[in-house]
């Protein structure tokens, strides 16, 4: 029981202070954090949906969408239900957005899929988007610099024709 008491916040103390057996204590703390039963597996369902229908919104960047994903994972492992590496992987692979096409076709053809790690995809997705993400900000301060010039040549031009 020792253990126990050193291991929890004095909140969580006075729910098991009066129990007699660190079974009992223990009983309790798992209800209080995890839920009965029936609340567990009403959450492993919760959970599974989510997972399933995840996907990465085109404005979101991988690493929101990672972090939410991996939030279901932990949340899923933590209840005693485990989502496996490949799975993780598959499912990060279909739920990407028309811009990952490329890359996630190259690295369903070039890697076996059921043995890649989800720190090694992770690692290569998040490389490909800073590809994409630095042409389209290169490209959208050419564009400005372009018509900033154009603007004021044009208001040069209207200065002279009013001039002359």
């Amino acid at each position: 029981m020792y253990s126990i008491f050193n291991a929890i916040s004095t909140y969580e103390f006075r729910r098991i202070g009066t129990c007699t057996s660190t079974m009992e204590a223990w009983d309790i703390l798992q209800v209080t954090h995890e839920g009965t039963n029936a609340v567990k597996v009403s959450k492993l369902q919760m959970l599974t949906s989510r997972f399933e229908t995840i996907r990465m919104d085109d404005h979101e960047t991988f690493g929101e969408f990672h972090a939410k994903l991996m939030d279901i994972v932990n949340s899923s492992f933590n209840l005693g239900e485990p989502i496996s590496n490949s799975k993780v992987v598959r499912k990060i692979l279909r739920s990407r957005p028309e811009r990952f096409r490329a890359k996630v076709t190259a690295i369903e053809e070039s890697k076996d899929v059921d043995s890649l790690k989800i720190d090694e995809l992770v690692g290569s997705l998040q490389t490909f988007e800073m590809t994409l993400v630095s042409p389209r900000k290169a490209k959208g301060i050419a564009l400005k610099t372009i018509k900033e010039e154009s603007l004021s040549s044009e208001s040069e031009d209207d200065e002279k024709m009013s001039k002359g």
